[in-house]
């Protein structure tokens, strides 16, 4: 299961509320990013929920696919992001608590902190394949990478 599964909407129950329709807690949810994100929808929320679900459009929902927000860039962007913040020196637990301030996210830290050491793992393997491979430069790059995110 990705992580982007087991990240979910803040306020799950007052944003419905103020939408007068039920979606799924989960915020990569397709019915969630349709319910969410069209203009009828966001109109009916709070100013401050509004501005927060603008810019999690504007940062992972904006991509030229004909499929989009179904095309699966948002996720690719959102594991970006929590990456990013990884090689910030944050750790599961700041990272939610970022990503719940910026984006009225949440996850459980545990999943994230597992999303982190599957990402480690994934990039140790690719990492000796391009040594076997007799790519040194490419093993250095990820070597790199690695590291940041084991700091």
């Amino acid at each position: 299961m990705a992580i982007t599964d087991k990240i979910y909407v803040k306020n799950h129950q007052q944003l419905a509320s103020q939408l007068e329709t039920s979606f799924p807690k989960s915020a990569f949810s397709g019915a969630t990013l349709d319910i969410l994100f069209q203009g009828e929808g966001l109109a009916k929320l709070d100013e401050a929920t509004q501005d927060r679900v603008l810019d999690f459009a504007e940062d992972f929902l904006d991509c030229d696919c004909q499929a989009n927000p179904h095309c699966g860039c948002a996720e690719r962007k959102f594991i970006r992001y929590l990456l990013e913040l990884r090689e910030q020196g944050m750790g599961p637990d700041a990272i939610v608590d970022v990503m719940g301030e910026e984006y009225m996210l949440y996850a459980y830290p545990g999943d994230v902190l597992s999303f982190l050491d599957n990402s480690i793992r994934t990039l140790e393997a690719a990492e000796m394949l391009a040594d076997v491979d007799d790519h040194p430069e490419k093993a250095d790059e990820l070597r790199s990478v690695r590291e940041n995110l084991a700091r």
